[in-house]
C-alpha cells in the first residue's frame, strides 16, 4: 500500500489506490494552502518533505497572485477544476515550471503537478530562435515573403522590408484575400507571374521573373523576384516562400 504523510509526520496507508505509484505529484492542502499530504513523486521533483508549510513558499514570487486567486476561485466554486502554468524554486535554487490541475473537495484542496520544465525551456529556445529569425530577415532589404500557392498569392509571412517597398505595411498584405500581393501586380503581368510559377513548381524548379507592380502611393516599380516551392513528401506543393527586390529607381504615373 501507498504510504501518506500527515500532520502527525506518522506514514498512514493510503485509500484509494497505490498513490506512490503515480508519476504525478499529488497534494492535499488545507484552506490556507499548506501541505498536509504528498506522494513520494513531490518528493522526487521538489527534494520536499515538510508538511505544514505553505505551497506558496516553493512558488516564484511573481507567480504568488496566480496561486492566490486560484485559490479563491476553488473557495467560491468547489465544483469547478482548474489548471495553471507557474514557476516553482527548487531547494537548490533551480527554476521549474510546473503544470498544476487543481480541485477541491470539502475543505481541502488537491493538486496534481506535471514538471513542465524541459518543454518550457525547449519553447524559450525556440521563441528565441523566431525572434533572431524574424530580426534577420526584417533587417534585409526588399519583402521576404511565404505564401499559399493560389492566384491571390495569399501570404502567410511578409518581412518589414514590405514597407519601403511597396508602400503598405506586412500585416496589410498577409492573410487576406482583400489585401493580397495579387492586388499589387500591374494587369498585363498577372498571367505571366502565375504561369511562370506554375511551370517551375511542377519541376520542382527555384522560379525567378520581373514585372511590375503599383504601390500605395500609386507609384510603378520594376520588381525582381525568385522563390522556391514548399512540397510535401508525396510531391504536392504546400506553399511557396521567396524574396522580392525593387530593380532600377522606379517609374511615376
Amino acid at each position: 500500500m501507498a504510504k501518506f504523510f500527515f500532520d502527525s509526520h506518522i506514514p498512514v496507508d493510503a485509500q484509494g489506490g497505490d498513490l506512490d505509484g503515480y508519476p504525478l505529484a499529488l497534494l492535499r492542502l488545507d484552506r490556507q494552502g499548506r501541505l498536509r499530504q504528498y506522494n513520494q513523486a513531490w518528493s522526487a521533483l521538489m527534494e520536499a518533505s515538510r508538511l505544514g508549510g505553505e505551497l506558496a513558499d516553493y512558488l516564484h514570487r511573481e507567480d504568488l497572485p496566480h496561486w492566490q486567486a486560484a485559490l479563491d476561485e476553488l473557495r467560491e466554486d468547489g465544483e469547478r477544476s482548474l489548471h495553471r502554468r507557474m514557476r516553482f524554486i527548487h531547494p537548490r535554487g533551480d527554476l521549474r515550471w510546473f503544470d498544476l490541475h487543481l480541485g477541491r473537495r470539502g475543505e481541502h484542496y488537491y493538486v496534481a503537478l506535471s514538471d513542465g520544465t524541459r518543454r518550457r525551456r525547449q519553447e524559450i529556445q525556440l521563441e528565441a530562435s523566431r525572434r533572431a529569425a524574424k530580426s534577420l530577415l526584417d533587417g534585409l532589404p526588399g519583402l521576404i515573403y511565404r505564401g499559399r500557392n493560389n492566384r491571390h498569392w495569399t501570404m502567410e509571412f511578409v518581412s518589414a522590408g514590405c514597407l519601403p517597398l511597396t508602400g503598405y505595411p506586412a500585416e496589410y498584405l498577409t492573410n487576406t484575400h482583400e489585401h493580397s500581393y495579387s492586388t499589387l501586380i500591374l494587369a498585363e503581368y498577372v498571367d505571366y507571374v502565375w504561369s511562370t510559377v506554375q511551370c517551375a513548381l511542377l519541376k520542382h524548379e527555384a522560379y525567378e521573373l520581373s514585372y511590375r507592380i503599383r504601390c500605395a502611393d500609386g507609384r510603378i516599380k520594376d520588381v525582381w523576384e525568385k522563390g522556391v516551392g514548399i512540397y510535401s513528401d508525396t510531391g504536392e506543393v504546400l506553399g511557396i516562400e521567396g524574396a522580392i527586390f525593387e530593380i532600377g529607381g522606379g517609374a511615376s504615373l
